[in-house]
């Protein structure tokens, strides 16, 4: 049942990757370009940059030590949280912005992390009992 469950996120996650670009070059041709399509596309391209900041990180901050590499993440994802805001025009001042937002982003922040740190630990007690089962 684990597997199909991981399996069916999986499945999602894929058909999200594909499937907004593709939703996205439909609205454009069929809607064309306004306030909607903009603050969408803006969205997404600001998750494909917490991917690849959450990629590189995790591919080079290993150095880093953990508070290092943590704070890295936070203040990047912030950096791109407020940089979409501004784009979509959420407010004019980015203090007032940073004002507004930074509650809901630590939040927000907080459940993800807590979310994937978990996720970690179940694997690896996972791999831990599968090493000792050898």
């Amino acid at each position: 049942m684990k597997k199909t469950i991981s399996s069916v996120i999986s499945f999602a996650a894929t058909g999200i990757a594909i499937g907004i670009p593709i939703t996205l070059a439909c609205m454009l041709l069929i809607g064309g370009f306004h306030p909607a399509i903009m603050e969408f596309l803006v969205w997404t391209v600001a998750s494909a940059l917490f991917g690849v900041l959450s990629g590189l990180l995790s591919k080079w901050g290993d150095k880093l030590g953990l508070p290092a590499h943590l704070s890295l993440h936070c203040l990047g994802c912030l950096t791109i949280a407020i940089s979409a805001c501004l784009i979509n025009g959420y407010a004019s001042d980015p203090l007032d912005l940073i004002v507004s937002i930074l509650p809901v982003f630590v939040i927000i922040y907080a459940v993800v992390y807590t979310c994937c740190y978990l996720a970690m630990k179940k694997e690896a007690k996972q791999v831990n009992e599968a090493l000792q089962d050898k």
